[in-house]
């Protein structure tokens, strides 16, 4: 198997890297200091200039201005993006990924052409509304309720952590229409507007890392949506969703490969620079070790994506599994080395004046965010079972 990039993969790394490191990266630290209201603003604008590069058609037709290129291209994309800003991943992700998926895959023609062109040219956000207080891992466990009345559907509940929520312009909502159909049948989704009546947001979250990209609750009070905001058909929700967190993994797998090259980059840098006893630090074994480690972990965390992407791309039934273990190693990886990266450092690296503090505190979403390792080790060994006779 032949593993180099080929020719057009190669330039889309060069000039993603290119431009995320004059344009994206400077703003990384600024927005991890910046205040809710800041944020909310310098992310629109991230986004936007992620948008005006290409970035956010990259998964999405042409007719909408998209590029449709397939998904190891926006791994590759993605992974430069994320190891410029690790927030501007992930809000721009939830928005053309999360939001953006579903409706490609699933949306109809009209909502398709309502929405589609925005998310692609950064005019319009969007936000995946499936997590609640009482229901992460267990996502069957929603208690959000839809019934039909007339021409319109009432909406009632409540969705936490939600990326985006304070900016999106349309939240696509996961609610149960009918609890005895069990969630397979009886769970719809929801193109919800911002604005629509009974469409509430709380404040925004004060989070650990990714403090760049906004999180907050959404409050469902009586919201009324018309017929037309049912993402195909009724009572597919809730299949809809765990398609669309098979990508979700493999970006959540992504970023958590950004943060870690990230770190490895910047604790190889210092570790030539620092002196310690008359000689950098990268000449004692204890560093050389660690950095040997880094470069081992991000390695296989990428060819881990990669095989997952191209797993997705071929419709392999085994690409669910696949994204499963991209996203468990990759985001335990970028955990260790971040840490490895602030020993490294040192006092420094405990300090903001340094990079690794803030990627030490992004990496840790990874192991959580878009199922956490537990659960990926519940799917991975259901997967390997259910094969052994």
């Amino acid at each position: 198997m032949d593993y180099s990039l080929n020719e057009v993969q190669n330039s889309i790394k060069n000039n993603f890297a290119s431009f995320c490191t004059k344009e994206i990266a400077p703003r990384a630290p600024l927005l991890d200091a910046a205040s809710h209201e800041q944020v909310q603003t310098m992310i629109k604008e991230n986004i936007k200039k992620l948008a005006d590069i290409g970035y956010l058609g990259l998964a999405h037709e042409e007719k909408y201005g998209g590029t449709n290129l397939d998904l190891l291209s926006q791994a590759i994309a993605g992974e430069e993006v994320a190891k410029a800003c690790a927030s501007t991943f992930l809000s721009a992700g939830a928005s053309n990924g999360l939001f953006g998926m579903p409706l490609k895959m699933f949306g109809t023609q009209e909502q398709k052409e309502k929405y589609l062109p925005g998310i692609i040219k950064g005019d319009i956000i969007g936000a995946f509304g499936l997590t609640e207080p009482e229901a992460g891992s267990d996502a069957a466990a929603i208690k959000t309720t839809a019934v039909k009345k007339g021409n319109e559907w009432i909406l009632n509940g409540s969705k936490t952590f939600i990326t985006n929520a304070p900016i999106a312009d349309v939240c696509l909502i996961m609610a149960y229409n009918d609890r005895e159909a069990g969630p397979g049948a009886g769970v719809t989704g929801f193109l919800v507007e911002k604005g629509a009546p009974g469409f509430v947001v709380g404040k925004p979250f004060d989070k650990l890392g990714f403090r760049g990209s906004p999180t907050a609750e959404i409050f469902l009070e009586d919201c009324r949506v018309p017929e037309s905001a049912v993402l195909g058909q009724v009572g597919a929700g809730f299949i809809q969703a765990m398609q669309t967190l098979e990508y979700g993994r493999i970006g959540m797998a992504t970023v958590c490969l950004g943060i870690a090259v990230a770190c490895m980059e910047a604790a190889n840098a210092y570790s030539k620079e620092r002196k310690t006893f008359g000689k950098p630090i990268n000449r004692y074994q204890e560093i050389s070790f660690k950095i040997a480690d880094m470069m081992i972990m991000t390695d296989v965390s990428r060819l881990l994506i990669y095989r997952a992407a191209l797993a997705k791309e071929a419709k392999d039934p085994e690409s669910a599994v696949l994204a499963s273990c991209a996203k468990l190693f990759a985001s335990e990886s970028a955990t260790k080395i971040s840490s490895m990266a602030l020993q490294v450092h040192g006092g420094y690296g405990y300090i903001k004046e340094f990079p690794v503090e803030r990627l030490y505190r992004d990496a840790k979403l990874g192991e959580i965010g878009e199922g956490a390792s537990e659960i990926q080790r519940i799917l991975i060994a259901k997967s390997i079972l259910s094969k052994i006779h």
